[in-house]
């Protein structure tokens, strides 16, 4: 529908007026995948099924029975400091061509946001395509998904030592392979646990979603890392091997499965890896040739201070109380002054003061995901305001860790 100044819908300044926010059923399936193709450039023929529950939330806002715009919330769970953090990923935002400009982008994402604290979210992360949208919305970006591509000659003088062994992946290894994830998850930051109702694959559908997963045995029979692979079409210079995963808990077995990469060279000259840009791999591969064909940007926002600060593991050295004032529009909830008292890497939120530091939301994102951000970074940035020399280096304190890091897209 082409959306007309004459529209009853439309107040004086050309917003909607009166529109419904509710949850998508499978019969919005045909508009919603047609948004998605006006949006995004989705193909709808073939698409995967438009799917609602198992972890997935679909909401929708409505000009009478027109689907003006929509978003996808998934349940997700993040690791940050070595512990679980529940998170609202927010995937799908669109907005029909005839509604743009009304604002209804940021109406869908406060609604949304508010559904997804009330089933328990602490926080939401999403993949950018609008950087001042989100950043409006409190959201900051904080970590990386890369694909990058490298020639199999940067790989030369790779080789598989004794001590370890490669071997095929069977649905057996599956708790294994998981094992893997999961330890270098809690070694990092922001990475998802890939548990739950959205990873929730059986051991033979985690196998079976590549064309092939290496494991890298190691000395002791044990399952020191693991590479998840596609070996691509043809031969040839056009060739590209492709590997999902590439992680490992040695630089033995990280070395090991760069050589596994290396094998094909012979039939497929070209690798292509996904990457967060925190792991160690860059530092394993011996030539040069590493060129990233694609950066995904991956953005946090803080829905529920109290529970984001509480949830999350802070480092254990860090001891002391800092008081924070938040204004956040999008979630008034966290507006206010805060205590937050830190103490053998855990924290607790009291009321506060104010007599603290003063932090703006996309400040709060980047406080609570950590990675070395310094207090004197978010100043420069005007995310932080307000305080002491000794505030500061208790934030700094806090903040150490990890680089935040990414390895799924949604």
């Amino acid at each position: 529908m082409a959306l007309r100044r004459d529209n009853p819908n439309l107040g004086a300044s050309g917003t909607l007026q009166r529109v419904e926010f509710r949850s998508l059923t499978p019969d919005d399936a045909d508009v919603s995948l047609r948004m998605s193709r006006d949006a995004f450039g989705v193909p709808i023929a073939g698409h995967a099924a438009f799917t609602v529950g198992q972890g997935i939330h679909r909401w929708g806002l409505f000009d009478g029975r027109i689907l003006a715009a929509k978003t996808v919330d998934r349940e997700y769970i993040s690791v940050i400091g070595g512990r679980p953090v529940t998170t609202a990923g927010i995937a799908g935002v669109a907005v029909a061509p005839e509604y743009r400009s009304l604002g209804l982008a940021r109406s869908i994402m406060t609604d949304t946001l508010a559904r997804a604290r009330a089933r328990g979210a602490v926080i939401s992360t999403l993949f950018r395509t609008a950087p001042a949208l989100y950043r409006s919305l409190g959201y900051e970006q904080v970590a990386e998904l890369v694909t990058a591509e490298l020639p199999v000659s940067a790989l030369a003088g790779l080789r598989v030592l004794p001590r370890i062994r490669l071997r095929r992946a069977e649905a057996a290894d599956a708790p294994a392979i998981r094992a893997v994830y999961t330890q270098l998850a809690a070694e990092g930051s922001c990475l998802l646990s890939r548990t739950g109702p959205c990873f929730a694959q059986s051991n033979a559908e985690l196998v079976d979603a590549f064309d092939g997963v290496t494991l890298a045995i190691g000395e002791s029979g044990s399952v020191d890392g693991y590479a998840c692979w596609h070996r691509g079409e043809g031969y040839g210079p056009g060739a590209i091997f492709t590997v999902h995963d590439l992680l490992g808990l040695t630089s033995d077995a990280v070395a090991a499965l760069l050589a596994l990469a290396a094998s094909f060279g012979a039939v497929t000259p070209t690798v292509r890896l996904r990457t967060s840009g925190a792991d160690p791999v860059h530092w394993l591969i011996p030539g040069a040739g590493w060129t990233a064909t694609d950066v995904r940007q991956y953005l946090l926002r803080v829905v529920e201070l109290v529970g984001a600060v509480e949830q999350r593991g802070w480092p254990a050295t860090v001891s002391g109380a800092l008081q924070v004032s938040v204004q956040d529009q999008v979630c008034p909830w966290n507006t206010g002054n805060h205590r937050i008292v830190f103490d053998g890497g855990r924290a607790q939120v009291q009321p506060g003061t104010g007599s603290g530091v003063r932090m703006t939301p996309t400040g709060l994102a980047l406080f609570l995901a950590g990675g070395g951000v310094s207090a004197a970074a978010l100043r420069r940035a005007g995310m932080l305001a307000g305080g002491s020399p000794g505030h500061d280096l208790l934030l700094n304190a806090a903040m150490a860790g990890p680089r935040p890091a990414i390895l799924d897209y949604f």
